[in-house]
């Protein structure tokens, strides 16, 4: 194997189908709560998720090989320092944080898909399964 793709981050090269990053999917993939679980791989401007931060996976991944979500790196990495650190030392392009050429459109933010991509949660606060009968 090269050495450059030994030491590369796995990241998705562009937005999958359902990828909630893109304007045009549908709302649904994931409940409020997991979006409230995905808000510390975001930062912003002067307030960038720190090193260490998780880093917003790709869902279609495979548990244990996941992969960086291209739309998420191409939207958000610019404001995360642990992906900026990898771009400074070569484990992945600088041009992967921008869309592609004939990617679908984004959302500008992580409130913006947030807000147009979320479900209301009506699971329980405590994660419980509560049956009726």
């Amino acid at each position: 194997m090269p050495r450059d793709a030994a030491c590369s981050l796995p990241r998705a090269q562009r937005p999958c189908a359902e990828c909630p990053w893109r304007v045009d999917v549908e709302p649904g993939q994931f409940p409020a709560h997991r979006y409230d679980a995905l808000q510390g791989t975001v930062g912003a401007a002067g307030l960038e998720a720190p090193i260490g931060a998780p880093m917003f996976a790709c869902h279609v991944s495979t548990e244990g090989r996941e992969r960086a979500c291209a739309g998420w790196l191409a939207v958000a990495g610019r404001d995360h320092l642990g992906v900026r650190v990898v771009v400074a030392v070569g484990r992945i392009p600088a041009g992967a944080l921008d869309p592609g050429a004939g990617w679908p459109e984004l959302h500008r933010d992580y409130g913006e898909m947030v807000a147009a991509k979320a479900e209301p949660d009506t699971s329980p606060p405590d994660g419980s399964i509560h049956w009726s009968t």
